[in-house]
């Protein structure tokens, strides 16, 4: 199982991406408006996240998800589930 870093070093290269202007993405940055994408980007990003990881994230799990941390977090839950 890849460890709670390894996997927020991940995610944030996939963000990271995303990011408008010199936004450096790490655990604290806000997903919607320190990256600067609306909701249907959001989206577009989600499955970037869910490729990269080869997972899916379910939609019910979003609204309590805001910083990249809270990302990780339901990321490390799911592939540790799929283990």
């Amino acid at each position: 199982m890849q460890s709670f870093d390894e996997i927020l070093q991940r995610l944030c290269s996939v963000l990271q991406e995303h990011a408008k202007g010199d936004v450096v993405v790490h655990s604290d940055t806000l997903l919607a408006s320190d990256l600067g994408i609306d909701s249907a980007q959001l989206m577009e990003v989600l499955l970037e996240v869910e490729d990269a990881f080869d997972i899916s994230i379910p939609l019910n799990v979003l609204p309590n998800v805001y910083t990249v941390n809270d990302l990780c977090s339901e990321l490390q839950k799911l592939l540790g589930a799929r283990e």
